[in-house]
């Protein structure tokens, strides 16, 4: 893991993808990862990181909230060992993990940012808003809640013109 400083962040934007989607809570299946509506959804989602891959996209941003940013990031790190190249950047609103899966999936990460070093009331938009200024594409999954974090993330992708990629849970 290496901690990078947010000024100094620096792969390749034109050669990036960034996840956005809903929290587990938000999920049709909650927290059970085991329903087959679940993995059907982390099966199409490595299938778009591979074909994404092929498409000549090599690092990979999650903003590791539980749900499906952090589907996204594992789905990296299990695809990279066969995937030449393709690197994990975990970027964190605040701190560098909460829970011991954040702490692992950040430990094999090929560069952790860390936006705040504790909560402030805008972080997660700047979290958001850092995806999108660092990738030119985005994968996200989204139900449609234009009241919701997702939303704002794709309206924004979709501002500086970035792919957009829709899985619905």
């Amino acid at each position: 893991m290496i901690l990078v400083p947010k000024e100094e962040y620096r792969l390749d934007a034109s050669l990036s993808v960034c996840f956005t989607g809903h929290r587990a809570d938000k999920l049709p299946w909650g927290y059970n990862e085991a329903d087959k509506r679940c993995l059907l959804l982390r099966e199409r989602l490595e299938k778009e990181i591979l074909r994404a891959y092929e498409n000549g996209k090599r690092y990979f941003l999650s903003g590791m909230a539980d749900g499906f940013d952090l589907y996204a990031a594992e789905a990296v790190l299990r695809l990279k060992r066969k995937c030449p190249g393709m690197e994990l950047a975990a970027i964190f609103p605040y701190g560098t993990g909460d829970t011991p899966r954040k702490k692992r999936i950040a430990r094999l990460s090929y560069a952790v940012v860390s936006l705040h070093e504790s909560y402030s009331s805008r972080c997660f938009m700047e979290r958001n808003s850092f995806l999108t200024e660092h990738s030119a594409a985005v994968i996200a999954c989204f139900s449609g809640d234009e009241s919701s974090g997702t939303a704002a993330t794709l309206r924004m992708a979709k501002r500086r013109g970035l792919e957009i990629t829709i899985l619905c849970p």
